[in-house]
């Protein structure tokens, strides 16, 4: 398959199954009041499904032994039980948090095999730019989950905005089962190690820096994906200013110009190097990230134009740190790097919006304006631990290469 067909029809696919990714972040207002939960028990439902990705993680290891087509379809599977019984049943924190479950190991078995999928289906010149692109595809594709679940909800209730992606991902499946043709996996040079056996990928400085520098880079973004709708709300509340349409359709463009700039980002990656690429947006982003909490307090211009800058920069790292791990990877072992960086997006999507409440209640909850500068702060270090730690990563290699 061509690669041209092939990006389109991955990024088709990733939508179709990320339709309904972030439409708890739109509604995580309305389940606060709704289910009576603090600010901590909100972070956990924003981020449960992300629990069952880390644990359904290691299963994505097994592209390496088997077709990652075979995991995506199950994956679909999973979604549309998990979205379907979350419309259907859920009524408080632990159904909700159980359906979530299901959806993040969904969302395991879809979005990360899909880069081994196409590593699988391209030559190694063409692999970094070509994840790049259907990684960076993934702040378009999730961006419309937000505001159509938001005017779904507002239109009709919370439930049937939640119906959707369960009919979505029933098409994605039926899509990627007809239109991506099978391949086998390449054949294993020497013995073949057990399945989770990460330590040859672990050793790698380059490698290890880049798993450490996803961790970092996902705790900011899925905090911030989870907060944005509610931080938009308090900031409306100061200056009376929108409306809740209005902050869904903020929100979605904030996610949107994520895409050309993680594009942007993958492109200088595969130009000037990705680790450089990497480690400069998200050294901006870090920036933007620790001053834009406190701007809530601030005037109005200021407020908009760290935001701005914000989300200009929180998604400018994703392609070119997913572009830079599989260009690094062994051909036999690019199913376990895959591995190891959907470890990576899941430890820090589980991590993030859970950090997030946690200090959002101890600094004194969602209307004091000090709360949501701290909260933001925090994750802005945790950042910064990414910066340096592919930072030493490339260095520790440059030094064994001489």
């Amino acid at each position: 398959m061509a690669l041209r067909p092939l990006l389109i029809l991955m990024c088709v696919y990733l939508g179709l199954t990320l339709s309904g990714l972030h439409a708890m972040a739109a509604l995580l207002s309305d389940f606060i009041e709704l289910w009576g939960l603090n600010n901590t028990e909100a972070g956990w439902l924003n981020s449960s499904q992300y629990f069952a990705y880390v644990a359904a993680v290691p299963i994505i290891a097994l592209s390496d032994r088997i077709d990652a087509k075979r995991l995506m379809l199950v994956g679909t599977i999973f979604n549309i039980f998990g979205y379907l019984g979350f419309a259907l049943l859920a009524d408080g924190l632990w159904s909700g948090v159980a359906f979530r479950i299901l959806q993040g190991v969904g969302f395991a078995l879809t979005y990360m095999p899909g880069v081994k999928a196409i590593t699988d289906r391209v030559t190694p010149a063409q692999r970094g730019r070509a994840t790049s692109i259907y990684i960076s595809s993934f702040a378009t594709t999730t961006s419309f989950s937000l505001i159509v679940g938001g005017m779904i909800a507002d239109a009709y209730s919370w439930r049937e905005a939640f119906y959707l992606p369960a009919l979505t991902n029933a098409i994605a499946g039926i899509l990627i089962l007809t239109a991506l043709p099978s391949v086998a996996p390449e054949p294993t040079r020497g013995p073949r190690r057990a399945l989770l056996d990460f330590r040859d990928e672990l050793r790698d400085p380059t490698i290890r820096g880049y798993v450490i520098a996803a961790t970092m880079h996902t705790v900011e973004l899925l905090a911030v994906r989870g907060w944005t709708v509610v931080f938009l709300i308090v900031a409306s509340e100061r200056w009376d200013w929108l409306d809740q349409t209005t902050i869904y359709a903020i929100a979605t463009f904030l996610i949107l110009i994520g895409m050309p700039c993680s594009m942007i980002g993958g492109e200088i990656g595969h130009r000037r190097g990705f680790a450089y690429a990497s480690m400069m947006a998200m050294l901006f982003s870090a920036i933007a990230c620790a001053f834009v909490g406190f701007a809530i307090a601030w005037p109005l211009w200021v407020f908009i134009g760290l935001v701005l800058m914000h989300n200009i920069f929180v998604l400018a790292d994703s392609g070119a740190l997913n572009g830079g791990a599989a260009e690094s990877a062994p051909n036999e072992r690019r199913g376990a790097t895959v591995t190891l960086m959907a470890f990576a997006n899941a430890l820090g999507s589980l991590i993030g919006p859970v950090l997030f409440g946690f200090v959002l209640d101890m600094a004194g909850g969602r209307q004091e304006p000090v709360a949501w500068g701290l909260a933001f702060f925090t994750i802005s270090v945790c950042v910064m631990i990414g910066v340096f730690a592919l930072k030493t990563g490339m260095r520790s290699a440059s030094a064994v290469r001489r």
